[in-house]
């Protein structure tokens, strides 16, 4: 499963739009959307935060593997 994936479902469990992940990670607009449609990822500098924020570790976000129920 990829990182945007994951993202899109973790975003979606903390009832969060797009937008409002953006600003809550001071990124600019449609960043998000980039990272869940596969254009982009993160940059690793924010791997801990996106972790943090959605109670995941880095390597659940970042390795090619469903997300653990």
């Amino acid at each position: 499963m990829s990182f945007g994936t994951k993202f899109r479902i973790l975003r979606e469990m903390k009832g969060m739009t797009q937008a409002g992940c953006d600003e809550k990670f001071g990124l600019m607009r449609g960043t998000v959307a980039n990272w869940e449609n596969g254009y982009a990822g993160p940059e690793t500098e924010l791997l801990p935060d996106i972790a943090g924020f959605f109670g995941v570790t880095i390597w659940a976000l970042t390795n090619n593997l469903p997300l653990a129920g």
